[in-house]
């Protein structure tokens, strides 16, 4: 993504994190929380069956990277920018090539959390980095040691990460933007997470559980309640992501149309609109290569902002990107292509026609 995002998007989008201009602004100028489109049915994966949870490992230390199993689960509960809480289930589907293969269960399938960035899923490293927006983020470095600071990126976002050693088995790791000044360039999910100078999100992880078990930033706060091994069923998992559509826009009067082409053999994408500001008409239209139209739109008489997701399949091709931002506000758009299919656990079978519908 290369969207442009002038300073004053920050606080069109009341994203913290970017520098606000310097004069006061008056208490009406500010927009309120953003909605979740009310036609989106109920996400909640509570009766996803995974087994007993296992106690915490106590042996496992702050100095090493975990070793994870093919089966290992976590249950997680997320409360997103916009939504109430969800709870869903995140499965180890295979240990392959020296990397995890992270998915959820078949019948638990929440596209929404791909598009979160964290916590991972597809193609982990051993030290637990992944790609956001196409570059390598780190969210720990081992061993993790009082003091210890390393750079990274987040969606395209420089960070420079520090950690804080709370016990013999957790550690807090703090993510600053560097310090810089507002650009015209910077990208639109820097505004998301919070970027600009200052922290802009933290996470804590837990040797005992093999993972980060806290996680919270403007877009998304989760944790981890329950931990365990030994799952058994179908696991979806979306792998070989890239981030092809990656694209805002503020102000303009005049509609902006762009030609996107997508590429790589991919079978899914998940694709988030964001759009409103303060009171205007808002749009952002996306056209897939099967004619199928993605709409989302903020109108001149309701204020706020407007976020939807929708999963759309075999994504290659010609795509067509529109957007309006009528007002004092702007739109996003971010589609997450990958490859889907489903493994069985524990014999490690793979269904490549996974049959799962394009859902919500």
């Amino acid at each position: 993504m290369r969207a442009a995002l002038p300073a004053v998007a920050c606080v069109a989008l009341l994203l913290a994190g970017c520098t606000a201009p310097a004069q006061p602004v008056a208490p009406a100028a500010q927009p309120p929380a953003p909605v979740v489109d009310p036609d989106r049915p109920d996400t909640s994966f509570g009766a996803v069956a995974t087994g007993p949870a296992a106690s915490a490992d106590d042996q496992a230390t702050l100095e090493r990277p975990p070793v994870l199993q093919a089966g290992e689960w976590r249950r997680i509960e997320a409360t997103p920018i916009g939504s109430s809480m969800v709870e869903y289930v995140r499965v180890v589907a295979a240990v392959q090539e020296g990397k995890y293969v992270m998915g959820m269960p078949h019948e638990g399938w929440f596209k929404e959390a791909v598009a979160y960035h964290s916590p991972a899923f597809g193609d982990v490293d051993p030290d637990l980095s992944y790609l956001t927006h196409d570059e390598r983020f780190a969210p720990l470095q081992f061993p993790l040691t009082e003091g210890l600071s390393w750079d990274t990126s987040f969606a395209m976002m420089p960070l420079t990460a520090s950690v804080h050693v709370l016990d013999d088995h957790t550690a807090e790791i703090t993510f600053r933007s560097p310090p810089s000044s507002p650009s015209p360039t910077d990208p639109v999910m820097n505004a998301l997470m919070g970027g600009g100078d200052g922290e802009a999100f933290k996470l804590t992880y837990d040797a005992r559980q093999h993972e980060v078990v806290k996680f919270a930033s403007p877009v998304v706060t989760y944790e981890v309640k329950e931990h365990g091994y030994g799952f058994q069923g179908w696991v979806t998992v979306p792998r070989g992501e890239a981030t092809p559509i990656d694209d805002g826009v503020v102000f303009p009067a005049v509609p902006v149309s762009k030609s996107l082409s997508v590429a790589g053999g991919f079978n899914r994408m998940t694709l988030m609109h964001f759009v409103g500001g303060l009171p205007g008409v808002y749009r952002v239209r996306t056209l897939a290569p099967d004619g199928t139209e993605q709409l989302t739109e903020a109108m001149a008489d309701s204020s706020g902002l407007v976020l939807k997701f929708y999963e759309v399949a075999n994504p290659d091709g010609d795509w067509t990107l529109e957007m309006l931002a009528g007002g004092v506000g702007g739109g996003y758009a971010m589609g997450i292509a990958y490859h889907q299919y489903d493994i069985h656990l524990p014999d490690g079978g793979i269904r490549s026609d996974h049959s799962h519908k394009v859902i919500r």
